[in-house]
């Protein structure tokens, strides 16, 4: 991220003002001086919000803008030095006696006499930047005038909408179904979408991956980003895993390509390769491997059709801007216009933002972001119209117009978190927890009274994702992934250039690499390797690499002294130096899914240190002994790292907010920690508890103090360890259990609780406290909680949006137990809800005993998966009426899935093999049936468009189909498209003059072919067209 000055004077005058009523400051006698530079600070702050907006078009200004943020830079580096070294100093005195000795004080009086130089050198450095010309053509602004206030923040659901799209790229979609699903090319057939960025092109490829269509006609789905700097081996390990899970450890092409050959080999495949820069990937890389398949479909995302061509594409489509009208219905669906009178007040402006948009999707949804945060009148909309940011010259031409206009909308703190994200890869999927941990460790986070700086830096991701700047995931629904368009990352770096820097550090020249701050690196080796001597000290306060390479640097540590951030992820680290310890200014160190078995005693030394990650180190197994002395931390993550040995003395680690693999110990009390030392811990934020088998329960109600008065505490996990013998039966005494019950009892979380998960839990029944006593819980997630035999009463929290049960083995059935006792509306938030493998589970009634009452009013998705002996549905389901999936997996005893009025999307039935009927789905739009041989009547469904058939058994296709296709004819101008994917001698039967001809001739489109490929039936009845081979 390029400093945003005015953000960052903001928070350096208040900084300056703190130490100067630091002892510190008075013990190195430079008060006055100090004082001398925040006064200067403040008096050039009002420039600043001019000077950013004029940097890009007058480069005098861009100039006297870096001067500034240079000694700016400078000014909080000598000043967190002088805060450091104060310390040290104070702690080296009160451990030897109140009388300091000849040593301290003539280092304190040396310290003193260079700290004060340093701070009059950056007065007249700030004297001369001051004194300039430039500042007298400068508009003074102060700061209230700068305040944006966003308004309007409706509740809108979580989970994507397909419809959120135009009429072009819906077309589009079909159109390119309907070739990928013609087989008479190529044995692999290569499709590519070509269009700008910011046109849809990934919009139209995610349509067709998740298009039913492609789930039935294809063994294998494979998404891949390549990316311009795409690792071959990383790509090769994507798409293995994608195909067989997790791949071998081989290193080399070679071997990986021949990984690949086998895994594709005789399957059909459907293969995206997102976002292609060079023809390469599959000219050189893929194209051998997957010609073992049995047959294939490539779909290539790419701006260049020079590329596609290069590729071998047959077919290419041209992805087109939207028009006026789509680009107009976009906008009032992304900015939620829901009156008659909104809609015709603001159209003719609306039409004229859309214009100005040129009709790219990523740039409507960017201005309507921005437009979410106004007010919807026309005084308002007219204002963004007529914006000069719109026309921004000095700006790539791709980075003009909505894009930068809403950039330049942001609230200063917010232009600084975004700017921050550009440091990304291109196609990463970003972690939330991550990237607001990066912005805190940065000190981009504007401190708020009685709130912790991390939920402040949540509620700035949230509203990044509000302004579509930042991309949800859509398959997530508590947004905790994103990802940043590439156009947007590129506005990001070109706005941040000369501060940051992405690729590889050998490519800069030594000029250039002193003034880089920030750098993410993607070496092109396997070192590296920064440019400069070895005694050249960088100034970067954030060193990112997402990939460690085998060899880094020696002595690179030793070169950024004023490193802030530091991340070295992957598994080819296996240690870190001592030198690890002079890097004083450290706030933030990650070492996740590294392969180290310890960390230096040196990092005692890290007193600034706030955040520790150290999870998926597979092969840590102790903690450094200093660790409980760096008073700073606010977070320690530990997670999946089978440490076995703890420091002492977590209770003294009083800023801590998020502990995540916090291990309960054992008597031998170094294995882990006591349960106990958690209760001084009033800041966490997010706490994930392991082994709390061993704690010793709590007759004594000693516990209630460790969780309940957390009042900032939003996710907790409690977990205990699976306990199995040879047999695998998981095997508990009675003392065990009570013992568990009796210690989850009196680990009542504090109302502030967002998210729960539960794991491995052995009571016979959960604790008291999973009820209403937590009204904020938005997400549950009960996972292999194998000896509750009844469901907790979770229909009464207000905010669930997220349930998910897996593992509940003794439950036997559902019943009003799990609604709650009010009798107006259970579940009223809840979207998703989650239930697998309950093989005990027999009925699920909702119904006699709560009558009037309203359930699940807002679930949009339901799975039911290895439910075997569930015998049907609740009717209150009915009550869910935005109802839109239903994925039913292995309920064999479910007879009749009938009278589900709401349901409106798509309904997935797998392996149910005594399901006889389904009857009255009114709005369904899409069914697909897959291994249910019983099944002999479909009806009732009276808007069906798609029917997929799934059974390499069957002898034929089943009578059923027949009579449900014959009365859907008696509607007027019905139409209905059959997927039947069968074996070849049903395939036969279904060929023209044959058995099953008569039903396949009743359909409007049918597609028809063996699990292989090698024999398939296509047919269109209006007009006329029929093709089959085998």
């Amino acid at each position: 991220m390029a400093m945003i000055a005015d953000a960052f004077v903001g928070v350096f005058i208040d900084r300056l003002g703190e130490f100067v009523k630091d002892r510190g400051a008075m013990l190195f006698g430079i008060e006055e001086e100090v004082s001398r530079l925040q006064e200067k600070t403040r008096g050039i702050q009002i420039f600043l919000i001019d000077a950013e907006k004029r940097r890009i078009k007058e480069s005098a200004i861009n100039h006297w803008l870096q001067e500034l943020k240079e000694a700016l830079y400078d000014a909080e580096d000598i000043v967190d030095l002088c805060r450091i070294e104060a310390v040290n100093l104070l702690q080296g005195q009160e451990s030897t006696s109140r009388t300091p000795s000849v040593l301290s004080w003539i280092k304190s009086a040396w310290f003193r006499h260079r700290i004060s130089s340093q701070i009059r050198n950056l007065n007249c450095r700030m004297d001369e930047i001051c004194s300039s010309n430039l500042t007298q053509n400068l508009e003074r602004i102060s700061k209230t005038e700068r305040q944006i206030t966003s308004v309007d923040r409706r509740q809108t659901s979580s989970l994507s909408d397909p419809d959120v799209v135009g009429k072009e790229i819906r077309d589009a979609t079909e159109k390119l179904m309907e070739v990928i699903l013609d087989d008479k090319r190529q044995k692999i057939g290569i499709l590519s979408i070509v269009g700008m960025g910011g046109i849809g092109k990934t919009t139209i490829a995610q349509n067709l991956y998740n298009d039913p269509r492609t789930l039935t006609n294809f063994k294998e789905r494979i998404w891949v980003c390549v990316s311009q700097n795409y690792s071959e081996i990383d790509l090769l390990k994507g798409i293995i895993r994608g195909i067989m899970g997790d791949h071998t450890k081989s290193k080399s092409v070679g071997e990986l390509k021949s990984i690949l050959a086998d895994a594709v080999r005789e399957k059909r495949f459907f293969l995206v390769l997102d976002d292609v820069w060079r023809p390469d990937v599959w000219t050189n890389l893929l194209r051998t491997p997957l010609q073992s398949a049995a047959s294939g479909q490539v779909l290539i995302t790419t701006r260049d059709r020079s590329i596609a061509l290069s590729m071998g594409a047959v077919f290419i489509h041209q992805a087109e801007t939207l028009s006026v009208d789509s680009g107009w219905e976009l906008l009032c669906k992304s900015t939620y216009l829901d009156t008659d009178h909104e809609v015709q007040d603001l159209k003719d402006l609306g039409i004229q933002i859309v214009e100005k948009c040129g009709g790219l999707p990523l740039a409507i949804r960017a201005i309507s972001g921005l437009l979410t945060t106004k007010e919807r009148n026309r005084r308002e909309w007219e204002r963004v119209l007529r914006s000069a940011a719109w026309s921004m010259d000095g700006l790539p031409e791709d980075l003009r117009g909505a894009l930068y206009l809403s950039y330049e909308d942001l609230p200063r703190h917010l232009k600084q978190c975004f700017l921050y994200c550009s440091l990304y890869p291109e196609d990463y999927t970003i972690k939330r927890e991550d990237l607001i941990r990066y912005w805190v460790a940065e000190g981009l986070i504007e401190e708020s009274e009685g709130q912790l700086m991390e939920d402040t830096a949540e509620e700035y991701y949230n509203e990044l994702i509000r302004r579509s700047l930042l991309q949800p995931d859509p398959r997530r629904i508590d947004q905790v992934r994103c990802t940043m368009h590439d156009l947007l990352r590129s506005l990001g770096r070109y706005l941040s250039s000369g501060e940051c820097f992405y690729g590889d550090p050998q490519l800069l020249d030594q000029e250039t690499i002193s003034k880089v701050r920030r750098m993410s690196v993607q070496p092109k080796d396997d070192m590296v390797v920064m440019p400069g001597e070895e005694n050249q000290f960088l100034k970067l306060r954030s060193f990112l690499l997402f990939k460690t390479p085998p060899t880094v640097e020696t002595g690179l540590l030793r070169r950024i002294p004023y490193l802030r951030v530091l991340r070295l992820n992957g598994s080819d680290l296996y240690t870190v130096p001592d030198s690890l310890g002079s890097l004083i200014h450290l706030r933030l160190l990650d070492l996740e899914q590294t392969s180290i078995s310890s960390l230096p005693e040196t990092i005692g030394s890290l007193r600034n240190l706030q955040i520790l990650n150290l999870n998926y180190c597979k092969f840590l197994k102790i903690l450094p002994r200093g660790l409980t002395r760096l008073c700073n931390l606010r977070r320690i993550g530990i997670r999946e790292s089978p440490i076995a040995h703890f420091p002492q003395g977590i209770e003294k680690l009083k800023r801590l907010n998020d502990l995540s693999g916090f291990v309960v110990c054992t008597s031998n009390k170094t294995d882990g920690w006591n349960l106990q030392e958690l209760a001084s811990l009033s800041s966490l934020r997010r706490l994930d508890i392991n082994k709390l088998e061993r704690a010793v329960p709590d007759v004594n109600d000693e516990y209630s103090s460790v969780l309940e008065t957390k009042s900032h505490l939003r996710f907790l996990q409690l977990s205990c360890t699976p306990q199995t013998k040879g047999s695998g039966k998981i095997q508990y005494t009675e003392e065990d259990i009570s013992n568990i019950e009796t210690i989850y009892e009196g680990l009542s979380p504090p109302p502030s609780l967002d998210r729960l998960v539960i794991w491995e839990y052995f009571g016979t029944r959960y604790p008291k406290w999973l009820n209403t006593s937590l009204p904020r819980l938005t997400s549950v997630h009960l996972q292999s909680c194998v000896s509750c035999s009844m469901l907790p009463p979770l229909g009464q929290l207000p905010y669930l949006k997220f349930l998910k049960i897996v593992g509940a083995y003794s439950v036997k059935s559902i019943g009003s137990e799990f609604l709650g006792n009010n009798r107006s509306i259970a579940f009223p938030k809840l979207e998703v809800l989650h239930m697998q493998q309950m093989p005990k589970l027999k009925d699920w009634v909702l119904d006699e005993s709560v009558k009037g009452l309203v359930v699940f009013p807002r679930l949009a998705q339901l799975n039911i998966v290895d439910c075997r002996k569930l015998r049907s549905l609740p009717e209150k389901l009915n009550d869910a009426t935005g109802l839109k999936q239903v994925y039913i997996k292995g309920a064999h005893m479910m007879n009749v899935i009938e009278n589900m009025l709401s349901l409106s999307e798509q309904l997935q039935i797998k392996s149910c093999s005594c399901l006889k009927r389904i009857s009255n789905v009114p709005r369904l739009r899409d069914l697909s049936i897959s291994d249910c041989p019983a099944l002999r009547r479909v009806d009732g469904l009276d808007q069906l468009q798609c029917l997929q058939l799934s059974d390499e058994l069957m002898k034929q296709v089943p009578p059923w189909v027949s009579g449900f296709v014959e009365r859907r004819k008696l509607q007027f101008d019905y139409y209905i498209e059959f997927r039947l994917l069968c074996n070849a001698h049903v395939m036969e039967r279904c060929q023209r003059g044959g058995p099953d001809w008569p039903v396949i001739e009743l359909f409007s489109r049918v597609r028809a072919s063996t699990g292989d490929n090698k024999a398939v039936l296509e047919y269109t009845r209006m007009p006329f067209s029929y093709n089959a081979y085998f």
